[in-house]
């Protein structure tokens, strides 16, 4: 009888091993520039053509909405995901935002546009150049002048008259991502061409390691902590301070007090911290000329 079941266990777990999921999701995040798509081409070249492959989804809808706040840190332009959007708890872009608005004054509501949590999109897929490098995440911005690649990917799908799921793992479509410089030399996508129907792939092991990576935008990209954010919003850097057992500011020379840092995350420090990114964008503050630069296709920034 032990040996039954012994024989029994040992068959049960063969075949639960044999199809778990491939990619197993993970607390400690690595971030690895394979995992993510982009639209960037190298400084030297004016236009380019990328050619992806949509994945399907469980729910049958890939394409993810989240909401962030991009902001330059260190020289660097990132995108936060939003504590208030995403989790439901306090963020410190959105409460910055609300107290300029709470001023009242003109000129601190067109300064809290840059504290907007914008709406993006992340879908997973293949890019046929690096077939090799695995499923890929690709974030980018809702457009709300509908000339985004949201609107760009749904005329493609509107114009089609046969196999019109893209995602399709046996008769889906390839898109082609044409890309150039727009007047600022930032590379942005042109036009988004949808390919001749097909499989997604005739390699039965890259399909199953395909199809079974379980993993969501939230283990690529980072979501931070209050305490970090906050660190941010106040125009510093934060660093992990093994004897604070937290985030500190990097730049920091000295302990303030629970009043003091109360004043610095205030209206004051937070109109420095915009002007100082505005400064360095080069941008204007006229409401007209913000909401049509906060719409457009942007360049891409660092995923974590």
């Amino acid at each position: 009888m032990s040996k039954e079941k012994s024989a029994l266990d040992a068959m049960l777990e063969q075949y639960e091993k044999n199809n778990a999921p491939r990619f197993e999701k993970k607390s400690d995040k690595v971030y690895d520039l394979a995992n993510y798509f982009n639209t960037y081409i190298e400084k030297e070249i004016k236009s380019a053509t990328k050619e992806i492959r949509i994945l399907p989804s469980p729910d049958g809808s890939p394409f993810v909405e989240l909401h962030g706040h991009k902001i330059q840190l260190d020289g660097q332009w990132k995108t936060f995901p939003c504590l208030k959007h995403m989790k439901d708890e306090a963020c410190p872009f959105c409460e910055a935002r609300e107290a300029l608005l709470a001023t009242g004054e003109a000129s601190d509501k067109e300064l809290a546009k840059k504290y907007n949590a914008r709406k993006m999109y992340v879908v997973k897929v293949i890019d046929r150049n690096a077939e090799e490098e695995g499923v890929k995440f690709w974030r980018f911005n809702h457009d709300y002048r509908k000339e985004g690649i949201f609107d760009k990917i749904h005329g493609v799908l509107t114009a089609l008259k046969t196999n019109r799921n893209v995602t399709d793992t046996e008769s889906g479509r390839d898109l082609a991502i044409n890309i150039q410089r727009n007047q600022n030399g930032i590379p942005v996508v042109s036009s988004i061409v949808s390919q001749d129907s097909g499989l997604l792939t005739d390699d039965s092991v890259k399909k199953e390691e395909w199809l079974n990576d379980v993993r969501t935008w939230e283990d690529v990209y980072s979501i931070r902590t209050y305490d970090y954010l906050k660190i941010v919003v106040k125009g510093g850097f934060p660093i992990w301070d093994k004897d604070e057992n937290g985030f500190v500011d990097r730049d920091a020379e000295k302990e303030v007090s629970p009043e003091e840092d109360e004043i610095t995350m205030g209206i004051d420090n937070v109109k420095s911290n915009i002007q100082a990114s505005t400064t360095t964008e080069g941008s204007t503050t006229d409401s007209k000329l913000e909401e049509k630069k906060d719409s457009k296709e942007d360049d891409d920034d660092l995923p974590f």
